[in-house]
């Protein structure tokens, strides 16, 4: 039987590795798969890959230390790049070119009308609300639904999100298909000395609270600094609440929350871009991860939290729910309800027996309803139905 022959792209590397992930796991089901992307830069995974990587994008914007000349010259070389893709995949004829994020769509549906005329095209939409919410510039807005159009078909991670990008493109169910984010298990792999690089004295002996992310309003760290400090005195001893990422916000009225509610000395801060091995690390020490957003589509942070096997506290928001099953997986809290999240975080920190049962429930979630395997199964068939 022919291989399927699959172009995965990400121009930006915004999600990658969401983007390893599948492409590893299509290609062990028999795929031939080419990852289309800029550098990879430093990630643990470029060596002995079973995909072909082209770096096509970006090659002159990435040069340059300036964030804000970067922005607008990535602008002006993008058209130069999809050119560059254009003539490499008429060369390649993928039969499925599968993408994963539109960076500057106004450029971009333009060329999505060529790709077309090469193979069927599919976009994994990570995000109802673009960019999350965040786009590094407005210009990035210009366009969107007029590129989102020109899909043959979507993939998403929950109902929710379906539901949401049926209600704002006018689309037909059928061209819209549930296939969760798997489990990011390659983690697990990534596990060295490197643990005993971040065990500051305060975090010795003692319960780890993890949120880990990059820091956005809509993230809810100031919902846990709340929820944090309404611990029972007898376990908040025994605990420290660990925020870990590079901030995209003003941490300053994050720290002084920490200062007025008198838990700065329990609140261990890296705020920085933290390296692959190093979440590695901060997963497999953490006790609890918690995701108090107020908003989210779904998230990678719980992909990574549950192949490690950790118990979740989450907003019931978005997708979350329809992974997380509560008082199974770890706790279901309302959006934005500081005493809800309050008592979840105690009735887990104080019960270990509860802890382990519930890791044992996440640990089996990743391993077989969110497999990579699994996930590969199902976007294959769907390539299969579309070409059909």
């Amino acid at each position: 039987m022919k291989k399927l022959k699959i172009a995965v792209v990400d121009p930006s590397a915004f999600t990658p590795p969401y983007d390893h992930s599948l492409a590893v796991a299509l290609a062990q089901q028999g795929c031939e798969v080419v990852l289309v992307t800029t550098q990879p830069m430093s990630k643990p995974w470029i060596q002995g890959l079973p995909y072909e990587c082209w770096d096509i994008f970006y090659q002159v914007t990435r040069k340059v230390p300036n964030k804000k000349i970067r922005t607008y010259l990535k602008g002006l070389e993008h058209p130069w790049d999809s050119v560059r893709l254009f003539q490499r995949l008429s060369a390649w004829k993928p039969d499925i070119i599968h993408f994963q994020w539109l960076p500057f769509p106004a450029v971009d549906g333009l060329f999505l009308r060529l790709f077309r005329k090469i193979a069927p095209l599919v976009l994994t939409v990570h995000d109802t609300e673009p960019f999350c919410g965040v786009p590094s510039s407005r210009l990035q807005l210009i366009g969107l639904s007029a590129a989102f159009r020109c899909f043959d078909h979507y993939i998403v991670h929950t109902q929710y999100s379906k539901e949401a990008l049926m209600r704002q493109l006018a689309l037909h169910e059928c061209r819209v298909t549930v296939i969760p984010m798997g489990a990011f298990t390659y983690y697990r792999e990534l596990i060295s000395d490197m643990g005993e690089a971040i065990q500051a004295p305060q975090l010795v002996g003692k319960k780890k609270v993890l949120f880990l992310g990059v820091l956005k309003p809509y993230k809810g760290v100031d919902i846990l600094l709340e929820a944090f400090a309404r611990l029972p005195e007898s376990l908040a001893k025994k605990v420290v609440l660990q925020i870990v990422g590079y901030p995209r916000m003003p941490v300053e009225p994050l720290r002084a929350i920490a200062r007025r509610l008198g838990i700065d000395d329990q609140v261990f801060w890296d705020l920085r871009f933290v390296e692959e091995k190093e979440v590695a690390a901060y997963f497999a020490q953490a006790d609890v991860v918690v995701l108090p957003y107020r908003r989210i589509d779904q998230s990678a942070v719980l992909m990574v939290a549950l192949a490690f096997g950790k118990p979740v506290i989450a907003s019931c928001v978005g997708g979350l729910a329809e992974i997380i099953k509560d008082g199974i997986h770890g706790f279901l809290v309302k959006p934005g309800d500081v005493e809800s999240l309050a008592q979840a975080l105690t009735c887990i920190l104080a019960d270990d027996e509860l802890r382990m049962r519930m890791a044992s429930a996440v640990q089996r979630l990743a391993n077989e309803e969110l497999s990579w395997d699994t996930v590969a199964k199902q976007t294959i068939q769907l390539y299969k139905m579309i070409l059909g």
